[in-house]
């Protein structure tokens, strides 16, 4: 089903979105301070919070249901409720985004990043379901060497916006500078879907897969919202108790650890969801999980172990030798890191089940009790506590996932709604 050509690909896109963010954190650590990385991580988890809505339910849902249609008029019909569906929801969250930006600045970067900053972070996230439209679709024909051109391009994104941050450009600048190549890049994209949804004999009927892909907007609500929104409470939180410098360094072990879950992540996504779609409910799909753990568990644990014996060479490496975290934050977080892939793992195999209603309640249990349980535990708040917390999270999401996996295959005419 997956050629070695796709999975170098895979690999490929992932390596080359991690390179591009890393290039930008390592000027803006040298160009600014830890402060700036982590404020600039917060105007990104706006960009998220409008772009995932769509890019968490929608599109996933489009690759899972791509990956299991038989006729290219079902691929067409698809493609077209997923592309409104998506940008309407992304739409409406931006617009959101936009008339809350006065109360969110002040709630969430204490008036460190202006009002009028969050109009643009939102048109990016909007412009951004455009491109991930089309990776979603390919994904779901396993056609990752597509993908892989697309990634270079939008690699692109992240090295100018690098230009201009070591040029010392103002973060109106840097935002502009991110608006201006998603909207070039997203418009040749629109005009490539138009005449590809305009090709061949025509679509099927659209209802029945756009009220297919309704069923996933929940789950993008829910990750898509709740993922980027606890961060910005996170990162809101720790710099009212702590500092934006400690929030800066817990960032820099955030991005360091990136470069396995994003990995983890990504071959989870580019390489198993199509596998997981096409196998569930046959007896196949046991072995692509047990296949899957194997591929992406073991080399991620380690990896996380050698990171964890070189953290102050790594840190300094990617930022500077400002940038410095105990071993115990560093050994609690790693475990928390390589908990919250196992439980990806259950978590992809619920969307192949078509189970939106459990991923959805177990969103809650990720990020978003993190983002709790640093409220309950706030007093004498340290990194270490911080990221014993983060640990105790995953640990719970990971439980549930587990649980609601099993529980679906036991149960295959229960919850599938």
């Amino acid at each position: 089903m997956t050629s070695p050509q796709s999975i170098l690909a895979a690999f490929a896109i992932i390596l080359i979105d991690l390179f591009g963010r890393a290039v930008l954190d390592k000027v803006m650590a040298l160009a600014g301070d830890p402060a700036m990385v982590a404020l600039w991580a917060q105007l990104q988890s706006v960009v998220e919070l409008v772009s995932a809505v769509a890019l968490a339910g929608v599109l996933q849902g489009l690759t899972v249901l791509i990956a299991q249609a038989r006729d290219s008029r079902d691929e067409r019909s698809l493609l077209q409720s997923a592309l409104r569906l998506g940008m309407g929801t992304s739409l409406a969250v931006g617009l959101v985004v936009i008339l809350a930006a006065p109360a969110l600045t002040a709630w969430l970067t204490h008036g460190k990043i202006e009002a009028y900053l969050f109009f643009f972070a939102a048109c990016a996230g909007c412009i951004a379901v455009i491109p991930a439209t089309l990776n979603s679709y390919w994904l779901g024909k396993h056609q990752q060497q597509r993908m892989l051109g697309l990634a270079i391009l939008l690699g692109m994104v992240w090295l100018l916006v690098a230009v201009g941050a070591w040029m010392r450009l103002s973060m109106l600048g840097l935002v502009l500078v991110q608006c201006s190549m998603l909207l070039i890049i997203g418009g040749v994209i629109w005009r490539y879907l138009r005449n590809l949804l305009q090709a061949g004999d025509g679509r099927a009927d659209e209802s029945e897969y756009f009220q297919k892909l309704v069923k996933f907007i929940p789950v993008g609500l829910a990750i898509g919202l709740m993922s980027p929104l606890s961060m910005l409470l996170i990162r809101g939180m720790l710099s009212s108790i702590l500092s934006w410098h400690d929030v800066g360094f817990m960032q820099a072990l955030w991005r360091s650890t990136e470069w396995v879950t994003a990995t983890a992540a990504g071959i989870l996504l580019l390489v198993f969801l199509p596998r997981f779609s096409n196998t569930y409910g046959s007896t196949r799909f046991n072995g692509e999980l047990l296949r899957a753990a194997v591929v992406v568990l073991v080399p991620a644990a380690c990896l996380l172990l050698l990171i964890y014996f070189n953290q102050s060479i790594m840190l300094a490496a990617l930022y500077d030798a400002r940038f410095v975290v105990s071993n115990e934050t560093a050994a609690l977080f790693m475990l928390g890191c390589w908990i919250r892939i196992v439980s990806w793992l259950f978590l992809y195999g619920l969307f192949a089940a078509h189970r939106t209603w459990l991923i959805v309640a177990g969103e809650i249990l990720s990020l978003p009790l993190f983002a709790l349980l640093l409220w309950l535990f706030a007093e004498e708040m340290t990194l270490e506590r911080a990221a014993l917390l983060y640990l105790i999270s995953y640990l719970t999401y990971l439980s549930f996932n587990a649980s609601a996996l099993l529980y679906s295959s036991r149960n295959p005419a229960v919850g599938k709604r």
